[in-house]
């Protein structure tokens, strides 16, 4: 079960996640070591939200990661669209995995998730980044922030690399995950 933490305790913590005050044209982003694209191969966005979730939570673990923290960019809540009465199943199922987990309507902080559930938070994420469930963009912190990751609305995963050591271990555990990178900047 994901974990709550007040925004601004989130960023006295992990200071290195990126925000933004887009009314100012503010952004504040961490230096980057590498950056890249990662995906994986799938039939349908319903196998592709599944699939994705567990090749990151396996990449996670080969890596020696215990848990991410996920934060939006912005002030703008969790659950901010929620109303909506629109959206598909997936997506309302997403909204509900969040209120289950007591993520209220104005809540704005981080959420902890342990690796083990990597795979199910992943999943709903996935649904509400591809439908603009979520408006705000949702980065995921290791704690010793070494690695940042966002899911894109393509399905991908935009995945940072912060030091010259997780640049490496990122490149020797990847091939045993069944992610592969995208070539070039652009997703698709």
């Amino acid at each position: 079960m994901p974990s709550k933490i007040k925004r601004t305790q989130c960023f006295q913590q992990y200071p290195k996640f990126p925000w933004c005050i887009p009314y100012r044209e503010k952004y504040i982003f961490p230096q980057v070591y590498r950056q890249y694209i990662i995906t994986i191969h799938s039939k349908t966005a319903k196998s592709h939200a599944k699939n994705i979730g567990a090749a990151l939570k396996l990449l996670l673990q080969h890596m020696g990661i215990d848990k991410l923290i996920f934060l939006g960019d912005s002030t703008i809540p969790w659950l901010f669209r929620c109303d909506k009465h629109d959206y598909y199943n997936a997506v309302q199922e997403a909204f509900a995995y969040l209120k289950a987990n007591k993520v209220s309507k104005s809540f704005n902080g981080g959420l902890m998730v342990e690796t083990a559930e990597v795979a199910e938070f992943a999943k709903h994420l996935f649904w509400l980044t591809r439908t603009n469930g979520i408006v705000q963009y949702v980065y995921g912190m290791d704690e010793h922030q070494k690695i940042m990751l966002r899911a894109c609305h393509h399905g991908n995963i935009h995945f940072d690399t912060l030091d010259e050591t997780t640049y490496k271990l990122f490149h020797r555990v990847l091939s045993s995950t069944g992610l592969h990178l995208l070539d070039g900047d652009v997703c698709y």
